[in-house]
């Protein structure tokens, strides 16, 4: 059984971690975007619930958890490299766009397996309304 000090410090890091999410919501407005886009694609498929299977909705917050999570990853990334470099550095803004373009690639992969999951159902709908 866990002590009530190992049980405190577990929920700090909760505390931490949501400290964290607060800060980059409120500094990158990228990740604002993401989570309004993630909210859209889950209430659509809310709405088409009855054509989705479980496995779609497994793929869908996968990958909207990816793309969070390497923005995330992205934010810590640019912020180490401007607290490492004061001025201008070449290095720094490589490292910077690296960092953005593998945001970039998880974000497009989400659009496309989007457009997979939502493609097939959606003219499946439109024919039933025919």
């Amino acid at each position: 059984m866990l002590s009530q000090n190992k049980l405190v410090t577990f929920f700090r890091k909760f505390k931490y971690a949501f400290k964290g999410l607060y800060f980059s919501i409120r500094e990158e407005k990228s990740l604002v975007v993401h989570f309004i886009v993630a909210a859209i694609v889950l209430i659509l498929a809310g709405i088409i619930n009855e054509y989705m299977s479980i496995m779609d909705w497994i793929i869908l917050v996968i990958c909207i958890f990816l793309v969070i999570g390497v923005e995330l990853i992205n934010t810590a990334i640019e912020n180490i490299a401007d607290m490492i470099s004061f001025k201008f550095n070449y290095n720094a803004r490589k490292i910077k766009d690296i960092s953005a373009a593998a945001a970039l690639t998880f974000s497009l992969m989400a659009i496309i397996v989007g457009l997979l999951i939502f493609i097939p159902k959606l003219i499946t709908i439109f024919n039933t309304l025919k």
